[in-house]
């Protein structure tokens, strides 16, 4: 330190944390100007010119800078021998910050339900004193990130999962998961159905409703694409026609995809639903549905529509509670929000209703047989 310009290169997340604090007015001078001597002599100052700006004397700027040097921005900002104050934060100052950043702020008292960094700073500070910790009064948003990089705390994310809230969870996933190694059984190694001498057939079908289909209206007609735009340009007005439901099977043996729209979702809804396969699908053969435990599936119509029927007729192989995925026809509705119902708009419910089943008949021109493959190799037959 002969030369006396010189810079110090300040450790990672201490330029904030000393920023903050030359600006604080409610600490103590002392420690406002010793953050102000290590950010000038950062900055390549020399010892004469931080002493004069700052009207002390050139040996308090060597001290606190050599304080820094051996002891980190805690040595260099606060005496040692002053009582109650720890040289660095504390593994219980640290402690307390994580379990504040795991609480919900709404049990604090406050609005909000998730942390920011700034909220769960001020929170610490404003507190800090209370709790026991007097040095995390002055303690940097960059110091807070800092402790709560290390043990991995995101209180200001949500991530979220599917509890699985039915106890026979895995009993019903293997059910459904059988089914489908049964279904892969029915074809020989050319990819040709196995038809039986006695030509009875077990037609299965995944079986699903999409509720709520918006028929939306343009108030002024689209502007197609040109040389000089290259995109659609649309009113941002719209105009809401009502709703319709889509009920909808996928034979998993031919790829036929089988609709009803309707203007309900209700048990004679599915009850129709059924009429068509029973129609379909020759009297000889069981007709399995893959489906969830909607309400409508084993309401008391259903139950009279079935009864009306051979024992064997309908078989109902249930997906577990939050195991919709399970289905296949969860895929084929994903695809046909992208491909269809994305952007769509129409003049009526009736011009809505007329392409749902318009994409039907384009799917079912050239079907696709679908195949499962999760955990299909743990299904023993």
């Amino acid at each position: 330190m002969a030369n006396h310009t010189y810079c110090i290169e300040l450790l990672e997340g201490d330029h904030e944390y000393l920023l903050s604090l030359s600006k604080n007015r409610t600490i103590q001078a002392g420690i406002v100007e010793r953050a102000k001597i290590l950010l000038l002599k950062e900055s390549g100052k020399s010892d004469k010119s931080v002493a004069e700006g700052l009207c002390i004397d050139v040996n308090t700027v060597r001290r606190c800078v050599q304080k820094y040097l051996e002891g980190g921005t805690d040595a260099a900002l606060y005496d040692r021998q002053r009582k109650g104050r720890p040289a660095e934060i504390s593994p219980d100052a640290a402690a307390w910050i994580i379990n504040l950043a795991c609480q919900r702020p709404a049990g604090l008292g406050y609005a909000q339900e998730l942390w920011t960094i700034a909220s769960l700073h001020k929170h610490i500070k404003d507190h800090a004193c209370e709790a026991g910790f007097p040095r995390l009064e002055t303690v940097s948003k960059t110091r807070v990130q800092q402790i709560l990089k290390r043990q991995e705390i995101k209180p200001f994310k949500i991530k979220y999962y599917c509890e699985k809230r039915d106890p026979d969870f895995e009993i019903k996933m293997h059910d459904v998961l059988t089914v489908y190694k049964q279904v892969e059984m029915q074809f020989d190694e050319t990819g040709d159905i196995i038809v039986p001498d006695d030509y009875k057939l077990t037609i299965t079908v995944s079986y699903d409703e999409k509720p709520g289909i918006q028929a939306i209206a343009n108030t002024s007609d689209d502007r197609r694409p040109t040389d000089e735009t290259g995109e659609v340009y649309r009113d941002y007005e719209y105009k809401r026609l009502g709703t319709v439901s889509l009920l909808a099977g996928i034979d998993l043996l031919t790829g036929e995809a089988i609709p009803l729209v309707s203007e309900t979702h209700k048990s004679s809804d599915f009850v129709r639903f059924l009429k068509i396969l029973d129609l379909k699908y020759p009297a000889q053969d069981t007709i399995r549905i893959i489906l969830d435990n909607h309400s409508a599936h084993t309401s008391k119509e259903t139950r009279a529509f079935l009864a009306t029927k051979p024992e064997w007729r309908f078989e109902f192989v249930f997906t577990p509670k939050h195991g919709s995925w399970l289905n296949m026809i969860e895929g084929f509705f994903s695809k046909m929000t992208r491909q269809m119902l994305r952007g769509i708009r129409v003049k009526s419910k009736q011009e809505l209703i007329d392409r749902i089943y318009k994409y039907f008949e384009e799917i079912n021109a050239d079907p696709v047989v679908y195949h499962w493959r999760y955990k299909m190799d743990e299904i023993q037959l």
